[in-house]
């Protein structure tokens, strides 16, 4: 799906949904149209961005083991 977007030098083009997590985490995008209208950056809500790091640590979900 593309999105339309405004750089914060003015300029639009649309991208893709993984490329706007990326201007978005860069604060390259200064708006954005959702079906249900424009989003401004740091004005309305967005959903929260994922880490740029993956997790290295140890994994802490329960491990369930079957009797065979």
């Amino acid at each position: 799906m593309m999105i339309a977007v405004r750089y914060r030098d003015g300029s639009y083009d649309r991208v893709k949904a993984s490329s706007l997590d990326h201007l978005l985490a860069t604060n390259q995008v200064e708006l954005f149209w959702r079906s249900s209208g424009p989003v401004l950056v740091g004005r309305d809500p967005i959903r929260k961005q994922r880490a740029v790091e993956p997790y290295w640590g140890e994994d802490r979900r329960a491990v369930e083991r079957l009797a065979v």
